[in-house]
């Protein structure tokens, strides 16, 4: 097969077999073929295989075929070989023919594929929505018309403690909110710090008062609880309450996540998940699987989960479709796994969080077992 016309002459044969429809003409043609060299017996069997036509179709999606169609049309004779527009883009061939052509779709797809844009780490932002339902971010540096003076503002976040004068306000709360590709510090009335991770939602009292002190969080937090054991400081996450007096741990509670988790650094914590109590330890980690309704908790390396906390991202044998999950919310991209095996391939890292994500892409790439690729703002994992 000297040129890309002999290639796709028995491509178009071999896909006539493979799905039954051979005239005896193609059936004469693929004989003369497989007596002419003993590697077309051999490549012939392999393209006839079941197997290898699943993996064939599998590999194909990494490829954007119409482009490829219209590039691989040109080197093709219309006059010795005639193809119908409905043949050429029946799937149930594409597999078939990409066995044969192979280098060509490869040539092809490098030449059109566009580099990866430079995905840039998020920002230290969030946004205010006050009690009386006017909302802004904390990078205006300026206050909506209404808003009570009780806290300062800096490159960080949001400080509830320092004004001296702060008014003793009941029943007023305030919610913060990070946005893809933003994180924020908080510090509450009482001095408890709270780190917000990216797509976080975290409503409090601008002033604790009562016996306890209540906040709510969605999303993923690290919290240092200023310590005061005659006022327990609550977090209601949307599966479980978290009791504590003063105390350093993270929790994880996304909406578009199976698990709901926390991570005890140091002190002690009880979360309360309908009705039954869960004490920590340090270095144990809770989980409240919402599929299953099940919860465990298990010794841990607590860095895997805080890690995020203190600038970096720490992996250990996790499949790409958590990975991907949790640095799409910081990075702010969107992402796509062309096939099942792809999201499942492992990988273990420790990165650093605030650089760009490419050379993330790069060190997953060079493990040579997915491709990725972009298309306008979506990233796209496909298998090798």
């Amino acid at each position: 097969m000297n040129s890309f016309k002999e290639k796709f002459k028995i491509a178009k044969i071999l896909a006539s077999l493979f799905t039954h429809s051979s005239t005896p003409e193609e059936e004469k043609m693929y004989k003369e073929w497989i007596e002419g060299h003993p590697e077309n017996s051999e490549l012939g069997t392999r393209i006839l295989n079941q197997e290898n036509y699943e993996r064939n179709n599998r590999l194909l999606q990494q490829f954007p075929p119409h482009n490829a169609w219209k590039r691989i049309k040109p080197l093709l004779d219309n006059r010795q070989i005639k193809i119908r527009p409905t043949w050429a883009r029946a799937s149930k061939y594409a597999a078939v023919i990409l066995f044969i052509l192979l280098p060509t779709f490869l040539l092809i797809h490098k030449v059109t594929e566009k580099s990866i844009s430079e995905i840039a780490p998020g920002v230290h932002d969030g946004e205010v929505t006050l009690s009386n339902g006017n909302t802004f971010k904390l990078s205006d540096h300026s206050l909506p018309e209404g808003a009570v003076k009780v806290f300062t503002i800096d490159t960080e976040g949001i400080n509830y403690q320092t004004p001296s004068n702060k008014p003793q306000v009941k029943e007023m709360r305030n919610t913060l909110r990070t946005l893809h590709g933003m994180e924020c510090h908080i510090t509450l009335s009482d001095g408890t710090n709270v780190h917000l991770n990216a797509q976080t939602r975290l409503t409090y009292p601008i002033c604790f008062s009562g016996k306890e002190r209540i906040v709510e969080v969605e999303g993923e937090a690290y919290f240092n609880v200023a310590t005061d054991k005659e006022h327990p400081f609550i977090i209601q996450t949307p599966h479980n309450m978290v009791k504590v007096t003063g105390t350093s741990f993270n929790i994880r509670a996304y909406d578009d996540e199976p698990e709901e988790s926390v991570t005890l650094v140091n002190g002690s914590v009880t979360i309360n998940h309908e009705g039954e109590e869960y004490p920590l330890a340090p270095c144990q980690h809770f989980v409240y699987d919402k599929n299953s309704s099940q919860t465990s908790i298990r010794n841990v390396n607590t860095e895997l989960y805080t890690s995020w906390e203190s600038g970096a991202f720490f992996f250990i044998n996790k499949p790409l479709e958590e990975v991907f999950a949790y640095l799409s919310k910081w990075y702010g991209f969107r992402y796509s796994f062309r096939d099942e095996a792809a999201g499942k391939v492992k990988i273990g890292a420790y990165l650093n969080r605030y650089k760009n994500m490419n050379p993330i892409i790069d060190m997953i790439e060079d493990l040579n077992l997915v491709r990725i690729s972009q298309k306008d703002d979506t990233l796209y994992i496909t298998t090798k």
